[in-house]
């Protein structure tokens, strides 16, 4: 349990971005309310959503003195997640965290987390997750090179742009996510506190771009704590999903010329965007239901832009050649709209069977 000569301190602010999470958001909330650590103020940002959402809120608000409701039109995550930040309750706060409506935290989160901030002197503390799906916990396979520890790493300024800041670039070595994160409130307050880079597609690497070189030190602890939905990904077509992705790129272009890295960044960087092009195209033709024809004026579009044509010429002076780069730089446009169909087709069979599934 908490330290008793903490509790005339409020040492946590916990900022829940909300919109349209009316079959979560209560499980949500019930998961902070179970926490170990009582000392805490949790801030839902009612981000205009349009379905019983705000209601549920003010109602377990009514009930909670600990929990503070913000209204506002909706602005996207970005600005839901700021508006958190920069509330009073936030800013009277030792530390911030954000939870995703459509997830939970283990009882014992805020606690962890908080001890080891305090013990260490850290600017950030940062936890592994796991997955849920109905109320299930699914620990993955696949663990993030930084959890393979067996108690707490510390991390220096130095530690985080030479070894965890490439994550930023394309390698999945240290979650780029901002939840299962700690953050002392000055550190989260410089960081979010910039015009949005993006409309949703990439908002969380779009802080973390910023946070991680302003973090003097960093530790990483493999509990896993927060449990996050599968299936809370959007089902809609995001008609701005590769101008988020472009305008991602371009910072990290700044990002990586401020903060100097021993990897090539610039190549994970080129790789990133190729996939990135790739899923774009699909997504058109599956989400967006586009024809034969826009396909084709899609990808000429596409060819045209010019960090994406500049991206796949590095890439096919490389050694390791890169399909898709190879198709892009040859403008083979048959070739590309043939493997974006048979990626729809594949695609196709594997949504039937998770459809499938999900029903049970």
């Amino acid at each position: 349990m908490q330290d008793s000569n903490e509790k005339g301190k409020r040492m946590i602010a916990i900022v829940v971005p909300v919109y349209n999470a009316q079959k979560y958001i209560k499980q949500c909330i019930k998961s902070i309310q179970k926490q170990t650590l009582k000392n805490y103020k949790l801030i839902l940002v009612d981000d205009g959503s349009e379905d019983l959402s705000g209601i549920i809120c003010d109602n377990l608000a009514q009930k909670d003195q600990r929990i503070i409701v913000i209204h506002q039109e909706n602005k996207g995550s970005v600005e839901a997640r700021k508006t958190g930040v920069f509330s009073k309750q936030a800013q009277e706060a030792d530390y911030i965290c954000f939870v995703d409506a459509d997830d939970t935290l283990e009882k014992d989160a805020l606690e962890i987390l908080y001890n080891t901030a305090k013990k260490y002197n850290a600017d950030q503390v940062c936890a592994d997750t796991r997955k849920s799906w109905k109320s299930i916990k699914i620990n993955s396979r696949y663990k993030a090179p930084c959890f393979d520890i067996e108690g707490e790493k510390v991390y220096n300024q130095k530690d985080i742009i030479e070894k965890l800041y490439i994550s930023c670039f394309g390698i999945t070595n240290f979650p780029v996510t901002l939840y299962a994160k700690l953050y002392k409130t000055r550190l989260i307050t410089e960081a979010v506190d910039f015009k949005s880079i993006v409309k949703f597609t990439g908002d969380d690497l779009s802080v973390t771009l910023r946070c991680l070189p302003r973090t003097n030190k960093l530790v990483v602890i493999p509990n896993r704590i927060y449990n996050y939905r599968l299936g809370g990904g959007t089902s809609k077509f995001m008609a701005y999903m590769l101008e988020d992705f472009l305008a991602l790129y371009r910072y990290k272009e700044k990002m990586s010329e401020q903060h100097l890295m021993p990897q090539d960044a610039r190549y994970y960087m080129n790789i990133e965007l190729m996939n990135i092009v790739f899923s774009w195209l699909t997504m058109c033709k599956k989400k967006g239901k586009y024809s034969e024809q826009e396909i084709y004026k899609e990808i000429e579009r596409i060819y045209h832009i010019p960090e994406i044509y500049n991206a796949a010429s590095e890439l096919c002076k490389m050694e390791n050649k890169n399909r898709i780069a190879d198709m892009i730089k040859g403008c083979d446009c048959d070739q590309i709209y043939y493997e974006v169909m048979k990626s729809v087709k594949k695609d196709w069979k594997k949504d039937t069977i998770k459809g499938l599934i999900s029903k049970l």
